[in-house]
């Protein structure tokens, strides 16, 4: 069986889109299926008597979070008959005939505000939501619902970022002694948050809790201050997407499935470690916005960048990362990782090309604010 792929080419180089991708091709590759990936700027170029065989089930997964692109292409694929898997993305308007596999986000939102006013932090603000992203609107319209109910205000509770974190931080930063705890839109976001309450003095746990609602375990776990954060589980997203595609191209029937991945929340340094209680909360829906890139912004790709770094390192690479941010001269990070001096360097030299820095202190400089 072939599955066919369309990744929106603005959200081709993300991230969350390479970890779908990643557990998406090894549950194609498990299944001994072949992916067939349609390398076009649009869908309206999609030719569609070449991607499908004759009388074959027209059947696409589709990967692109965006609220104001997503829905039309959307229209366009099942105007021409095409029924689409979306791969985590929900919204209001989506035509009942197509299919979704995503996060329950809703129930990770839950989750957070439950976590956060059960250990008495419950002055919260959301933050970094980007109002492009069909995902973050699903929190946001979460959060306005937790508001309405106990008389919040959502223009001055929520704080989106449109293309800049730093003006995103720049709102909160006028606000901030209002709340105990926020929640991010993602662990990217959190990090630096993080980052720009310690450069004006406020101390995470003590002053304030700090969550993420979606993310990956590798960087909220070695953050410089680790992440409490609802886990995405991109590899469990991925495998379901196979999984529902599968189904539907043996159903003779047009049925629409609707797949949610379980969130799950992970308790860290960034909420003091204080258990989870596990009580539960409200639920709704929202409008749409206008269209913002998330991803231009310099400080997010920084810690893209850094993110990248981090899923491509072995244990030895960690351990060098250890030694250049601990400020260890070469000899001792052999020494201490059995290991040979050129062997340091090559493996720093791989590290500045992944990071996009020219040299080693460019990539301490880089990481420290960040990592431990």
């Amino acid at each position: 069986m072939v599955i066919r792929i369309y990744v929106h080419p603005e959200f081709k180089d993300t991230f969350w889109t390479q970890l779908s991708l990643k557990a998406t091709n090894a549950e194609i590759t498990r299944k001994r299926y072949t992916a067939h990936y349609i390398d076009v700027e649009k869908v309206t170029d999609i030719d569609f008597d070449k991607v499908f065989e004759g009388d074959e089930k027209k059947l696409l997964l589709y990967i692109g979070h965006s609220v104001s692109g997503t829905p039309v292409d959307l229209k366009y694929l099942t105007d021409h008959g095409v029924h689409v898997i979306l791969l985590n993305y929900e919204s209001s308007v989506l035509s009942g005939s197509c299919s979704k596999v995503l996060l329950n986000y809703r129930d990770g939102m839950q989750k957070s505000i439950s976590y956060l006013t059960a250990n008495k932090h419950d002055k919260i603000a959301l933050f970094g939501i980007n109002p492009n992203s069909s995902t973050d609107m699903l929190k946001d319209s979460y959060f306005v619902e937790y508001l309405r109910e106990r008389g919040g205000n959502p223009t001055r509770d929520i704080y989106y970022n449109y293309g800049s974190i730093s003006g995103c931080f720049s709102r909160f930063a006028e606000n901030y002694t209002d709340y105990n705890a926020v929640i991010c839109s993602n662990d990217v976001v959190a990090l630096a948050l993080i980052n720009y309450l310690k450069g004006i003095g406020v101390r995470i746990p003590e002053d304030m809790y700090v969550t993420a609602c979606g993310g990956s375990s590798i960087l909220s776990s070695m953050a410089n201050t680790t992440i409490t954060t609802v886990f995405a589980d991109q590899y469990e997203l991925g495998r379901q997407a196979v999984l529902t595609y599968s189904y539907l191209y043996k159903n003779p029937c047009d049925v629409a499935l609707s797949v949610k991945v379980e969130a799950r929340l992970t308790v860290r340094q960034s909420t003091n470690f204080d258990p989870d209680p596990g009580h539960d909360l409200v639920t709704t829906l929202k409008k749409q916005v206008p269209n913002v890139d998330f991803y231009d912004d310099p400080v997010i790709q920084s810690i893209f960048r850094i993110e990248a770094l981090l899923l491509s390192c072995d244990e030895l690479d960690r351990g060098i990362l250890e030694g250049i941010l601990a400020g260890e001269t070469y000899p001792s990070i052999a020494e201490r990782l059995y290991t040979s001096e050129n062997v340091i360097s090559y493996r720093i030299k791989r590290m500045c090309k992944i990071t996009e820095t020219s040299k080693k202190s460019e990539l301490v400089t880089l990481l420290s604010p960040y990592l431990k």
